[in-house]
């Protein structure tokens, strides 16, 4: 995960105090969505929770909603900390993007509440009422992770194993690859009970939704000419092992 200490450098004393406890109040806001869910959020319960003022409360976060997106800044740096050692797999580009998916997967199953927030914080009237500091952080996160996904299709495109069609664009396939990506993971993390997700392996859904989705843009190798079974078990084995350490021990 992203060492937050190198995120301080250059803070002043008071700016690492106020930094360290606002990580300790996002830390307190996962617990408090854990259990009662995103609505029953609030800074007032926030600070029943914490050893804090409510004054110091609002001096993180200017309504519930700031906290919110606070959550939302946390989740993807974090994950795109884990998508760029996931491209440090020695494989093909296909084999790389399926080592990024890896990667997400692996933040829903260790962070449920911090991947689902990332949705959550885009809900109506949430922008409006975080902070411009903050929106302006979200936003260039947002491009960020944008960005990097638009690129794993721009590297197929230019090693020639993926032909771009001429009715679709790398924006297109970027979003249809996140789409499949996230509602597989939502579905597969918090719907375990509905008949459509119980009746599958839970071990294999993932790798094979994305076989279906990159196999039907003819990504190459197709799934049927390469094992990525042993590419998905590779990428646990050489890049995350101890993250996967970590999530045994939770």
């Amino acid at each position: 995960m992203l060492d937050k200490s190198l995120a301080k450098i250059g803070l002043s004393k008071s700016e690492q105090k106020k930094s360290d406890r606002e990580e300790e109040l996002v830390d307190l806001a996962v617990v408090i969505i854990n259990e009662q869910g995103f609505a029953g959020l609030s800074l007032e319960k926030l600070t029943a929770k914490s050893c804090y003022s409510k004054g110091t409360i609002y001096n993180h976060f200017s309504s519930k909603e700031d906290c919110l997106s606070a959550l939302c800044i946390r989740a993807i740096t974090n994950i795109l900390d884990l998508f760029k050692r996931a491209l440090t797999f020695d494989g093909c580009s296909r084999e790389k993007a399926v080592a990024v998916h890896y990667s997400y997967q692996l933040y829903a199953r260790l962070h449920p509440t911090l991947f689902m927030a990332v949705l959550s914080s885009k809900a109506p009237g949430v922008r409006e009422k975080t902070s411009a500091e903050r929106t302006q952080v979200m936003d260039a996160l947002e491009f960020q992770i944008n960005n990097f996904s638009d690129q794993m299709f721009r590297d197929a495109v230019a090693d020639g194993s993926l032909v771009l069609a001429a009715h679709l664009s790398i924006e297109t396939l970027s979003f249809s690859n996140w789409a499949m990506s996230f509602g597989t993971n939502a579905l597969a993390t918090g719907a375990t009970e509905a008949t459509a997700v119980n009746r599958l392996d839970p071990n294999t859904i993932l790798l094979q939704n994305i076989s279906i989705l990159l196999d039907g843009m003819n990504w190459q190798p197709l799934s049927k000419d390469w094992d990525y079974q042993n590419t998905w078990k590779r990428v646990e084995k050489e890049i995350f092992a101890e993250d996967i350490g970590s999530l045994s021990t939770k």
